[in-house]
This record gives structure tokens, sequence and C-alpha cells, in this order.
């Protein structure tokens, strides 16, 4: 009886320790929520005509949608919650490796809802990936977008001047190396024809290869572009193809003791298309014989954010523009051709989680025939952030 007491208690003793060894051996997960809540009230001065209700610049500021035309003076007053995001984040480890999966969605661009009743915006998909040691799949900012983007508050600030996109792609780092193939989507417009199409005709994934500078006071970020404008001919026979490429820098420089800094942007290239100032032009025109051309494009931004005494209070300034270098031979001159927009701010942060501001915007958009337009907006916003903060996809970082 003792003996067998005695193999028991020896048998519990080993169990136990096989399960203390086992439980050290499984990896740790975390799980992290986080967003903001963030209130906009906009009151905009339509110069030139109004816009529809389902247009996005009654949101955020979209340079492809400034009414153009004669003098026609309109105003609208908009509240709005679609900025505001939840995220959703998880970390382990996997045959070693840190693997991280994240997850997050807004309500802007919402194509379902109105104003009627009781406000009700669907989900929009931003980001949805995981990282798994130096390789990233899934949708996130294109490799190709520095992404630093001007501390406004509106959704974007300085739209003409900034590569802004989101795509499901594969990715791998080395050191400050970064490379990509990611999802191709062509834009395009017909002989003579303002219409911007989607082809829906790639074969080849768009290609980005990225250099990352860590600087003492901030970071410089250069990427290169490469991509193949695709699209069939009218009778369907016949695929065309077009090389297109780009070439973007920016970063963000800090500037004196309080925490101001320097934002900037700069990029050019010949079918760029939907890649910059939220696809104000196509990436492509077909001429005559339903060749692509590539259309050439110049677009960049500049913006001061600066600390006042006490640091709670704080603005940001920035300028932006882009410019379409369109051939008139094959471009309509309804097409647009270039763009610009200033803005200005005051931001008071009584603690780190919380933001009241307001804010004056002008933007100007003008066509190939030099029929333009503007407007004016006066924004007011409440923000509050909560939770997890995920640093890398944080456009205002």
């Amino acid at each position: 009886m003792k003996r067998i007491l005695i193999s028991a208690i020896c048998l519990s003793l080993s169990l136990f320790s096989y399960s203390q060894a086992d439980e050290k051996e499984e990896p740790t997960t975390t799980f992290k929520f986080g967003g903001y809540v963030k209130a906009d009230f906009l009151n905009s001065w339509y110069n030139n005509g109004d816009v529809g209700d389902t247009s996005p610049l009654k949101d955020i500021h979209f340079p492809a949608q400034i009414p153009v035309g004669p003098e026609d003076q309109n105003f609208n007053l908009d509240f709005h919650v679609k900025e505001s995001r939840f995220n959703f984040d998880v970390k382990s480890k996997l045959l070693g490796k840190d693997i991280h999966g994240f997850v997050e969605v807004d309500f802007l661009l919402s194509a379902q809802g109105n104003e009627r009743v009781s406000n009700s915006f669907a989900p929009r998909l931003r980001h949805f990936y995981f990282e798994w040691g130096n390789l990233l799949i899934g949708q996130t900012w294109s490799t190709f977008m520095i992404v630093v983007v001007p501390d406004d508050l509106d959704f974007a600030g300085a739209a003409e001047g900034l590569v802004f996109n989101r795509q499901p792609q594969i990715r791998y780092t080395h050191k400050s190396w970064q490379f990509s193939i990611e999802n191709p989507e062509t834009t395009l417009m017909d002989f003579q024809d303002p219409t911007v199409v989607e082809t829906e005709k790639e074969i080849i994934p768009d290609v980005v290869v990225r250099k990352n500078f860590t600087l003492e006071r901030g970071f410089i970020g250069i990427s290169l572009l490469n991509r193949v404008l695709s699209g069939k001919t009218a009778d369907g026979n016949d695929v065309k193809s077009q090389y297109a490429f780009g070439l973007s820098g920016g970063g963000k420089i800090m500037v004196g003791d309080r925490g101001s800094d320097i934002r900037f942007m700069a990029t050019y290239g010949s079918g760029l298309g939907r890649y910059t100032a939220l696809g104000f032009t196509a990436g492509g025109v077909l001429d005559e014989n339903e060749n692509i051309n590539g259309i050439g494009s110049l677009n960049g931004y500049f913006a001061y954010n600066h600390y006042w005494k006490p640091e709670k209070w704080s603005s940001s300034f920035n300028v932006s523009a882009f410019q379409a270098f369109n051939d008139m031979d094959f471009v309509s001159e309804e097409a647009n051709d270039r763009a610009y927009s200033a803005s200005a701010n005051l931001k008071f942060t009584p603690s780190k989680v919380v933001m009241f501001g307001v804010e004056f915007m002008h933007g100007y958009r003008e066509l190939a025939n030099n029929i333009d337009g503007s407007f004016q907006r006066v924004q007011f916003s409440a923000k509050y952030s909560f939770g997890y903060n995920n640093t890398v996809t944080n456009e205002k970082r």
C-alpha cells in the first residue's frame, strides 16, 4: 500500500511538471481593441454649383467632386460621425516568430444610409492584414504611399498632394527596404471622353520598391511604383497595355522642443491614376487607334504642425497641389487638369485622448478647358480616442 501511494505521488508530480512545462511553451496571445469617436460639423460654400446628395465632398475634401462652371453660390451644412473608427489587434507567436493580425473599419463613403431618419451608415473596411516575421499579407496602405498626412480636422487634409491608397498586397520587409506586389486596377478614359472607367483586364500585379530612412528627428521614405495599364479594345478581340511608373518621396521632421513638425510629400509619374489625389485623373487615355497612353502628373503638399504655449493648443497649416500633363490630342477638354487647396486649424487637446478643433479650408479645381470652380469650408470637430493605437496604420501619426 505504501509503495502504491509513493508511485501515485511520483506520477502526480510528473504530470504536474509536464503540465507546467507545456504551459511555458504555449505562446501568449494578446487581444487589443481601439479606435476613436469623431464628430464633424461642416459648413461649406460652393461657388460654382451644388453637390449631389451622395457626394463624398459633403463629408471630406474630395478634389474631383468640387463643382465647376459659372458662378452659382450654394451653401450646405452637414453633421456626421462617419470618420469614427474601430479596430481589433491580435498578437502571438508562430514557429518562433511574432505573428500579428489587425482589422479596422470606419463609415466613410458608405453607399448605404441617409440623413432622413436614423443616419445609419454601413461600416467600410480600411485594414485587414497579418504580419508574420518580415512578411505582410492582406489589405493596408500601399507600400508606394509614405504614410504621413497633415494633422487636419478633415479626413485627408491635403488630398491633392497625397499618394493615398489602401489595397490587398504581399509585402516583404528587409531592414529599411520593402518590396511588394499589390492589387492592380486600371482606370482609363476613352478617346476625347472625360468618363473614367475601370477596365478589370489586368494580368500583372503592381510592383513597389521602397527605402525608408530613419533620421535623428524624423523619417523620410522614397518609393518606386511599376505597373501595367491594361484594357480591351471595343470589339473585345484585343488587349492593349502600357507600362506606367511613379516615384514618390515624403516624410516628417520634428521642429523645436514642443513637438512641432514639418510634413511633406512629392510624387511624379505617368499612369498613376487612382494612386494620387483620391483618383483625380485616370491612369491613361485611349487614342483614336485604342492604344493606351499614360497620363503624366506631378503633385505634392507641405504642412507645418505647430504646438503653442501651453502645449494643449496646436495648429496645422498646409498647402497642396496637383497638375496633370494632359495630351489634348487624346484627352477631352472636360477632363480634370489641376487642383489645389490650403487649410489652417486650431486644436485644443485637454488630454491625450480628447480633442476639439476648428478649421478653415479653401479648395480649387480646374478642367482642361480652363473651366474652374472652388469652395470654402469651416469645420468644427470633436474626437475621443480609446484603447489601442496602431502607429503604423495611423495616417496622422
